[in-house]
């Protein structure tokens, strides 16, 4: 895989007249959006889930208050209560599908990290191996975005759910090298899409029955 990723790169680099910019925003979106049915099938999967929960609280909230005494009897209950709404807290699935796609993305990050050289620019980025101030505002305003439009965002959590992703964001992303940046910027590009997506075509939300 890592030498099928290399040489896609390669003949990448040369399709776009030996640029390497253009080849890693090409190869980072292409992986990205050949991914993209799976990570949004199980971004709904989550979502629903998570609406399930919602709307589970109250009745769960009030068998803790019947069953204080008896926790075995509380577990009990919560369970009858989830398996009659098809909700898992641990949606394994899920868990498998999105642990699945970080050797992908690892070795993608790996292609790219040997391919970038001291005199690779693109755009107004001199130096593909370097650290880009722009590069990394732009990636910092897609994070924020996207952390504002989560479907799942509660208005009074919005601005608490972006300053953390913001945060955590640039402690990783500051002192990345341009042509990484590029594959981060790539592939969140793609997530703010997908988040649109989920955010203002999702289905009617899932309530319990």
């Amino acid at each position: 895989m890592n030498s099928l990723l290399a040489a896609t790169l390669v003949h990448l680099v040369q399709l776009f007249g030996g640029s390497l910019g253009c080849a890693i925003v090409a190869l980072s979106l292409g992986i990205r959006v050949a991914l993209f049915p799976l990570t949004l099938k199980l971004a709904r999967r989550a979502l629903r889930n998570q609406e399930i929960a919602r709307a589970l609280q109250p009745e769960i909230d009030e068998l803790k208050k019947r069953f204080k005494s008896k926790p075995e009897r509380l577990f009990e209950e919560i369970g009858k209560v989830y398996r009659r709404h098809n909700y898992r807290p641990f949606d394994l699935p899920a868990l498998v599908g999105s642990f699945a796609q970080l050797p992908v993305f690892g070795m993608l990050y790996g292609t790219i990290r040997r391919a970038l050289t001291a005199n690779a620019a693109f755009l107004w980025i001199r130096n593909l191996a370097s650290p880009d101030f722009l590069l990394t505002l732009g990636i910092l305003a897609i994070t924020a975005i996207s952390a504002y439009l989560t479907p799942t965002a509660a208005k009074n959590a919005r601005t608490t759910m972006v300053v953390i992703q913001v945060v955590v964001t640039s402690l990783v992303v500051w002192k990345l090298a341009a042509g990484l940046g590029l594959y981060w910027a790539s592939s969140s590009l793609v997530g703010l899409f997908q988040t649109l997506w989920l955010r203002f075509r999702q289905p009617q939300a899932a309530q319990p029955v």
